[in-house]
């Protein structure tokens, strides 16, 4: 086993990159519009997206006319990332000490990336350093009624071993409170803190497929489902389908996925 949470996720990322495009992208591609609604013009702007993934916020940023790059500590999402937007510049790098000057850019942004890192406090710290004064700084985290994340726990907690032996891990749910997202902007020094709540729907038109968007989107679940011994796991999965089936409208899987979209402002003098 890795022995370090930052080396268990780097290990996960680093095999999913297509699978996450492919089952996860979609769902948080609908927070690209409140994350761009958060910054404001972008016309000439410079703009950092951390944890970039396989880069659509970095494409529709760029889009909108920003001078995007974009960095991810796993190689085969920056991979990615370039093969989707060959324009744009990615590379590798860690959030928690970004490759960049201070006060090189006018916005960072940081789409669901905050619980995979074992100090996010450091990765704010390196965004408000990097960010100009009067920078903006977004960053998103799945919310506390997040339907996908609490059907997987009812799950384990019913079926299976909430705690196996795996590396020690900050709180999965830490920013899913506006009020955390808050107290650690202001924290850093962050002025003009918003903390606003969005929705997100994922859909499917087989059940079968949340246990896809699981293992192929997600890390720290899918550990602590691959942790378990295979009966459990068995019950866990046949669980997590009954779920999936009890939320079938119109022949469609209709689940809610919340979003915390949080953001600051760097203040003029620092």
């Amino acid at each position: 086993m890795t022995t370090s949470f930052r080396e268990a996720e780097l290990a996960g990322w680093s095999t999913r990159s297509a699978s996450y495009d492919q089952h996860l992208s979609p769902i948080t591609n609908q927070v690209i519009a409140p994350i761009i609604a958060a910054l404001g013009p972008l016309d000439g702007r410079r703009v950092l997206d951390v944890c970039c993934g396989p880069g659509h916020l970095a494409g529709s940023l760029a889009a909108e006319g920003a001078a995007v790059e974009g960095v991810d500590f796993a190689t085969s999402m920056i991979a990615k990332a370039g093969a989707n937007y060959p324009r744009l510049t990615f590379q590798v790098g860690d959030a928690e000490a970004l490759p960049h000057a201070s006060d090189t850019f006018d916005h960072v942004v940081c789409a669901f990336g905050v619980m995979h890192l074992s100090r996010p406090e450091l990765a704010i710290a390196e965004a408000f350093r990097v960010l100009r004064p009067k920078g903006r700084f977004v960053f998103t985290q799945w919310g506390k009624d997040d339907e996908v994340l609490n059907i997987v726990l009812s799950a384990i907690a019913d079926h299976g071993t909430p705690s196996p032996d795996l590396p020690d891990a900050p709180p999965p749910l830490r920013f899913s409170d506006p009020r955390e997202c808050r107290r650690v902007l202001e924290a850093n020094g962050f002025t003009e803190v918003r903390d606003d709540l969005i929705e997100t729907t994922w859909t499917s038109e087989r059940p079968k497929a949340l246990l896809d968007l699981i293992y192929g989107g997600a890390v720290r679940v899918a550990m602590v489902l691959e942790a378990q011994e295979p009966a459990r796991r068995a019950r866990i999965h046949d669980a997590i389908l009954g779920a999936a089936k009890a939320r079938v409208f119109d022949g469609t899987v209709v689940i809610r996925r919340p979003v915390v979209v949080a953001s600051g402002t760097k203040p003029s003098s620092t």
